[in-house]
């Protein structure tokens, strides 16, 4: 009960020290959670979360969470159901990685660095993501450009994103 407890409060800690904006977007089918992985994006045009959020509305697409340049997270689509951020998309034997995947998107292009901030705020979401859903634990973390099919039809997060600066969890 005593480990009950204390992983209930670490849970709670780390969604504290992760302040999330919510801007729903709309999404009624359940996530496949067996297999999560985590797939990062940018949004291509340097927008903030409200211009974003109303392109991917009028779009029909949707990320589970957006990272802002100050280093603000919102959150699109709650994680337990499906976002429609990888589209078409096969990678290592996996196909249509939306069922199965978190997308996070940083404010940005493919060609402009991502701030500090971002970067900080993308580590404390994936921790928590990892505390929410431990099998995603020491799982690598994939980019659009790495899952999107057929390659290379997508490039973000671009050549500019440092994966180095994530660290995954190991179980």
């Amino acid at each position: 009960m005593e480990v009950l407890m204390y992983k209930i409060l670490l849970f709670a800690l780390a969604l504290q020290a992760v302040p999330i904006a919510k801007l729903p977007l709309p999404s009624k089918t359940l996530r496949d959670t067996t297999n999560n992985v985590i797939v990062i994006h940018n949004d291509g045009g340097n927008m903030d979360a409200r211009t974003t959020h109303q392109v991917l509305r009028r779009r029909r697409l949707s990320y589970h969470y957006f990272i802002d340049k100050s280093g603000k997270i919102y959150q699109f689509v709650d994680p337990k159901y499906v976002a429609k951020h990888a589209g078409i998309s096969w990678f290592d034997g996996l196909v249509n990685w939306n069922n199965f995947s978190i997308g996070i998107c940083l404010q940005g292009r493919n060609t402009t660095p991502y701030t500090d901030k971002q970067y900080a705020s993308l580590q404390s979401l994936v921790t928590m993501l990892h505390q929410r859903y431990p099998d995603s634990r020491g799982k690598p973390l994939y980019t659009h450009a790495q899952v999107a099919f057929p390659r290379p039809r997508k490039k973000d997060p671009g050549d500019l994103f440092d994966m180095t600066r994530i660290k995954v969890d190991s179980i």
